[in-house]
């Protein structure tokens, strides 16, 4: 493996759109937003040179804070940095020499000690990172550890209202993750499964998917969520056989029953016949109403309905098993991710 290889770490880049709202600034998009915040001058200087204001305290989460570290403009984008900060906080630290000691009556081992220490002066401790890229109304955007998507969405509230001043307190600050209400299946890319759940819910879709050669390249992966009882059994006797099965129906319960869901994936050396074969299944499937129905594609997945954009993309360490990310590096991954989806139609420049 060379040098370069493994300073690469692959990460899910996720797509989120800006909806503006009746109050939201006429013909102001999100972009737009956050250069204005980042412009607001204070005593002279604009919010993008205080890094002490750019400090959003989570609420109910103690001693937890995000700062946006990094931000830059990139003319046609804004690009940040986000950092969790766990402020007063202990870190457990494994010693590397041996100790000697005794457990217990019968046990004395030789162990690492642990230890927990506080952060060194002047530094706190990162919890969690995301990187974000906003253009136009469209945010793509990485996140690391301990980073949710809610306290992204947060961060972007408090520095449009309470940081920047440009939205008026009470106007919603809505981000949402379906990029295309109009969107098909097709928008998502190529299929590559399916998870099917639900009391009507087929227990297994069966298909064949030979290539020209006759060759079967199709494995069908049976794994959790719910079905009634009576479609279980037979997909349990399908995979375990009827005396396994038989045994388990037999030792359940007044109150216990067999739950069981549907995934099928596609493995091996993809064909076109076997990509329409299952695009045609998900299409079916995606018009089902009385089954939660999970449609995973190259470029995302469809969640009864829901579409949500989303892409493993390679980007550069600054050393090899580093948990941080090259912010030149991730600027130009995001850029690339927001044209591929441009180019492909599946969102709107």
């Amino acid at each position: 493996m060379g040098h370069e290889s493994m300073k690469t770490a692959y990460h899910m880049v996720q797509y989120r759109r800006f909806e503006p709202d009746a109050e939201t600034p006429n013909g102001a998009t999100l972009e737009m937003l956050c250069r204005k915040a980042l412009n607001t001058s204070k005593d002279g200087s604009p919010l993008s040179s205080r890094p002490d204001d750019r400090v959003f305290p989570v609420e109910g989460e103690g001693n937890r804070k995000i700062l946006l570290n990094k931000v830059a403009d990139l003319s046609s984008a804004v690009f940040g940095e986000l950092c969790l900060i766990q402020t007063a906080d202990l870190q457990a630290l494994l010693s590397s020499k041996r100790t000697v000691v005794e457990l217990s009556d019968l046990t004395t081992a030789t162990i690492f000690e642990l230890d927990e220490r506080t952060a060194p002066d002047g530094t706190e401790f990162v919890r969690g990172m995301s990187y974000w890229l906003v253009i136009g109304n469209h945010l793509l955007f990485v996140k690391m550890q301990s980073m949710s998507v809610e306290l992204l969405q947060s961060y972007f509230e408090w520095l449009l209202i309470s940081a920047g001043g440009v939205v008026d307190a009470g106007t919603p600050v809505v981000i949402n993750a379906a990029f295309d209400p109009a969107a098909t299946v097709g928008g998502i890319g190529d299929i590559r499964s399916l998870r099917i759940s639900g009391k009507s819910a087929p227990q297994v879709v069966r298909t064949t998917l030979d290539d020209e050669k006759g060759r079967a390249k199709t494995s069908r992966v049976v794994a959790e969520a719910s079905a009634l009882m009576d479609k279980a059994v037979p997909m349990m006797k399908a995979i375990f056989g009827d005396s396994r099965t038989d045994s388990l129906v037999d030792s359940l319960g007044p109150g216990e029953y067999l739950a069981v869901d549907a995934s099928v994936k596609i493995r091996g050396e993809r064909t076109e016949a076997s990509s329409k074969a299952l695009q045609a299944i998900a299409n079916d499937l995606a018009d089902a109403s009385d089954a939660k129905v999970q449609i995973e594609g190259r470029d995302g997945r469809i969640v009864d309905g829901d579409a949500i954009l989303r892409v493993r993309m390679p980007f550069h360490r600054p050393h090899e098993g580093s948990s941080l990310l090259e912010f030149d590096n991730v600027a130009d991954q995001l850029q690339k991710v927001y044209k591929r989806f441009v180019d492909d139609g599946k969102i709107q420049a």
